[in-house]
């Protein structure tokens, strides 16, 4: 069974973009755009980990975190913190003090917020499962324009992962 996701952030397209990001990595995702709604479906999803942008309408995410690291049903759910205000230090005093298990800033890289997500929940079963094995000197292919969600910071990390893999400087 694949491992769940909530993302609370009040922006829609960074919504959009992380349940395309985390349903593509074998993950199930569901979200909310404000903290008191994020609150109810963190209560009814039970996931198994939580992103939470700072500044959310109806309850801040730091409110969030701290009714969720006080709750026996939910203090063991890691959480990730997502800002584009909070400086790097606010985030570690949130994370020192137990109330995240990590931060990341915006505007972050996918793949930097995908590391993250598996450090803390380990791949999805199904994304390690589903991955075919590369081919040998196949180059990344580009991302078709009409579909949404795919970024081209996405298609500039597969194209300089693929060039570091055939040593191309």
């Amino acid at each position: 069974m694949s491992k769940k996701i909530a993302i609370i952030d009040d922006d829609c397209i960074i919504q959009e973009s992380l349940q395309e990001l985390f349903g593509d990595a074998g993950y199930q995702v569901s979200s909310a755009s404000d903290g008191a709604s994020g609150l109810e479906l963190i209560v009814r999803e039970k996931p198994d980990l939580v992103v939470v942008d700072i500044l959310l309408p109806r309850m801040h995410g730091i409110a969030l975190c701290e009714k969720l690291k006080a709750s026996a049903d939910f203090s063991h759910v890691p959480i990730i913190l997502m800002t584009g205000v909070y400086k790097d230090v606010n985030l570690r005093m949130y994370v020192h003090k137990g109330l995240a298990e990590d931060f990341i800033e915006k505007p972050f890289r996918e793949r930097d917020l995908l590391a993250k997500i598996e450090k803390l929940l380990g791949k999805a079963p199904e994304k390690a499962e589903a991955e075919p094995a590369a081919l040998p000197n196949a180059v990344p292919e580009r991302s078709q324009k009409d579909r949404p969600g795919r970024s081209v910071d996405r298609d500039l990390d597969d194209l300089v992962n693929w060039a570091h893999s055939k040593d191309i400087k």
